[in-house]
């Protein structure tokens, strides 16, 4: 199933797993405007979608509130960020446990945000000349569906982090060309995250990882300590693992990646990058 098909003939009592999250073809109605549309019939009627205010807490109304009233209520400033995290990570494993009618709940009441970066951030992405942005806003959206799946309930700024990782990955999607890319791993420590004449190390590690070079795990451990800066000793401490144990499976990964450039070099697979929707 699409994001088309949940967007256009999602129900209350709709299932679906996270292949529901994906993009195929093109919208007639810019997607964003059928999103609304979508959230609003989800929102109105005898059963709306709606959490428990005093299940959630934080000054919330101890009432039931429906979704769009809770969209309201997040963007009012007097809303504090436990609150915000707190109706976050309800709607957030609602959405895990019963499909696409509450992804969609999660979509509406995250789209003040999405329409902000489409017009900010997306707007100029796409390539053909005229088409406007319902592509790009797609592709946005498809984002934000898998990391609804991914995000760490746990750290803060919920809604930030799926926000700000569903645009990165549709500004790499949409930012680079088909090539073999000739970075040694051994040099990744020296790189400036934030030159972005660098910034082809991201495009790296996603291939590398679809082509089971290393694992996505292993992708993550170098892309922390070797750009970020993250202390080896302290991401071992927050995953339950020994610095021995992390520096031992991030060496091996980096060898294999090695390996991997100087036999032959990462196939140019961009194509599979400009069709996965996801991160």
């Amino acid at each position: 199933m699409s994001v088309t098909s949940i967007i256009t003939g999602v129900r209350p009592a709709d299932r679906s797993d996270r292949a529901a999250c994906r993009r195929s073809g093109a919208e007639a109605l810019h997607v964003l405007d059928v999103a609304e549309t979508t959230f609003d019939l989800l929102t109105r009627g005898p059963a709306p979608l709606s959490v428990d205010g005093a299940a959630l807490g934080h000054g919330l109304p101890t009432r039931v509130i429906a979704l769009d009233e809770v969209r309201a209520i997040l963007l009012h400033p007097s809303t504090g960020p436990e609150a915000r995290d707190a109706v976050w990570r309800e709607l957030v494993l609602r959405a895990r446990r019963h499909g696409s009618s509450w992804v969609m709940g999660c979509v509406g009441i995250a789209l003040p945000g999405l329409k902000g970066i489409v017009r900010d951030r997306l707007r100029g992405l796409e390539s053909e000349p005229g088409a406007g942005t319902s592509r790009v806003a797609g592709d946005l959206l498809s984002a934000f569906c898998e990391a609804l799946h991914e995000i760490d309930l746990q750290q803060p700024r919920i809604s930030r982090r799926l926000l700000g990782r569903s645009a990165k990955a549709v500004q790499r999607a949409y930012r680079w060309h088909a090539q073999v890319i000739p970075v040694d791993p051994c040099t990744l420590a020296r790189v400036n995250p934030a030159d972005s004449s660098e910034g082809h190390v991201d495009l790296l590690m996603e291939s590398a990882v679809r082509q089971g070079v290393i694992t996505s795990f292993e992708a993550e451990i170098i892309t922390l300590t070797r750009l970020e800066g993250a202390n080896l000793a302290d991401l071992g401490e927050r995953l339950g693992m020994s610095y021995a144990a992390l520096a031992k499976r991030r060496s091996r990964a980096e060898k294999r990646l090695v390996t991997a450039m100087r036999d032959e070099g990462l196939r140019d697979d961009f194509a599979s990058l400009m069709s996965k929707t996801g991160v």
